[in-house]
């Protein structure tokens, strides 16, 4: 690493994202597709979430409604295939499975990126380092991919991105490793896109004259916490190529858990929306229960389709439980004791979802009994209970679901143009034919 500039020799990181994510893994499990531009739709085949290289070539652009691009999309050979998440989380795990071959510091940031420890790589040539990750990725899991290398977590999102502007010129990899080559990146990177910068704080930071990263960059920490606040001395330091920024400190934990999804068609009937209800209940828990939190409130939404020239009915309804749980059938009881007060017959809704609110962390040994609730006493048992259910949903294909779930699924979204699920059903496999 560069003598030159201190920051640069007490940390490395790399940021490594899987290009067009949806669409490679599309393209990976059907050759039909290379080299085709290929669009992946959004929930109920609604909106283009991603695309390939040669989809972005024609002037598609992401969030564009299919229905309206449809017939000229097809025209220009476009395919299309709905968001098969089950595919794209087979294909995330074994991505960051890869890069633990690389480095035993790994940190997730998304369904397709993550940041890579290479402290003490330094000495086998970190942009070579790099483009080894590169082609072993390619080579055993078939994912094209783009690395970026600095001294701080924000440094190396930054080199991710210019790898990815300046693709033909550095194939893919890029390594800021002097002083030179960050304040060159910095004067060329807009304020709005560094890392942790939203539209507003762009916003007010070009009204005292700072447009790109070089000029916050150069700007004092201590002045900018006490005239702004510590995240943004923070990534001062880090754009000086002092880490101080954990990945693992970026993704906090949620003050609030939504599980909600619109319906493939509109349903009227009651049994069938305390089925997706069920479905969402059980979501909502999982994720509360991941983070390691309880939840002390649980409110349910419905809406029906204001796009639609029919009558319209929007309704929310909250309850505090007696206690804070863990328990997805707690919620789900509190949700279906709601959903009769929230549903009206003679109306056909879109949208149902649960919200689980006033989080807080969860502690085994610790509850606030109530003396007319009894349920409390309970509640470290349950926890054991849903435990277990985890253990079994993420092991077995069906695992442990609401009674309700299973028996009813025009609540589902609608997936026109799914792809097989090739790594995770025995019954959709690849077919061989000689």
């Amino acid at each position: 690493m560069a003598k030159d500039f201190e920051g640069y020799q007490n940390q490395v990181w790399a940021l490594v994202d899987a290009k067009s994510f949806y669409s490679s893994c599309e393209q990976l499990f059907d050759p039909s597709l290379t080299n085709k531009p290929v669009v992946v739709l959004s929930n109920n085949d609604g909106c283009c979430v991603a695309l390939s290289a040669q989809a972005k070539a024609l002037g598609i652009k992401r969030g564009a409604p299919w229905f309206k691009i449809e017939r000229e999309a097809r025209k220009l050979g476009v395919q299309v295939r709905s968001s098969n998440y089950t595919l794209y989380a087979d294909m995330s795990r074994r991505f960051i499975e890869e890069l633990y071959q690389f480095s035993p510091h790994v940190e997730q940031y998304s369904i397709d990126e993550a940041f890579v420890r290479l402290d003490g790589m330094e000495h086998r040539g970190l942009t070579g380092y790099g483009k080894k990750l590169r082609d072993t990725i390619q080579t055993n899991i078939g994912l094209p991919v783009r690395v970026g290398i600095g001294a701080t977590p924000t440094l190396a999102k930054l080199g991710n991105e210019a790898a990815k502007r300046y693709e033909d010129r550095v194939n893919g990899v890029i390594e800021i490793d002097s002083d030179y080559k960050r304040r060159w990146l910095l004067e060329r990177t807009d304020i709005q896109s560094v890392w942790g910068i939203g539209a507003k704080t762009a916003t007010r930071l070009r009204t005292t004259g700072i447009d790109n990263a070089l000029q916050l960059a150069e700007k004092n920490s201590a002045d900018m916490r006490r005239l702004w606040n510590v995240g943004l001395a923070r990534t001062v330091l880090e754009l000086q190529g002092i880490a101080c920024i954990a990945p693992g400190d970026i993704d906090e934990k949620r003050k609030q858990i939504l599980s909600s999804r619109s319906f493939g068609v509109g349903i009227s009937k009651l049994d069938e929306l305390k089925a997706a209800l069920a479905f969402h209940c059980q979501r909502a828990g999982e994720k509360l229960r991941q983070q390691g939190s309880q939840a002390n409130v649980v409110s349910v939404f419905l809406r029906t389709n204001r796009y639609k020239n029919l009558p319209q009915h929007n309704k929310t309804c909250v309850r505090t439980l007696a206690c804070p749980s863990q328990d997805s059938y707690k919620f789900l009881a509190s949700a279906l004791e709601q959903l009769d007060c929230v549903y009206k017959l003679g109306f056909e809704y879109q949208k149902i979802g649960v919200i689980l609110d006033e989080l807080t962390d969860a502690q085994n040994d610790n509850f606030q009994l109530d003396m007319f609730d009894t349920s409390a006493l309970e509640e470290m048992k349950r926890r054991d209970l849903m435990a277990i259910t985890d253990r079994m949903n993420a092991r077995f294909k069906n695992g442990i679901k609401p009674a309700s779930v299973i028996g009813s699924t025009n609540w589902h979204m609608r997936q026109a143009f799914r792809s097989n699920r090739w790594t995770t059903r025995l019954n959709e496999l690849q077919i061989a034919k000689c």
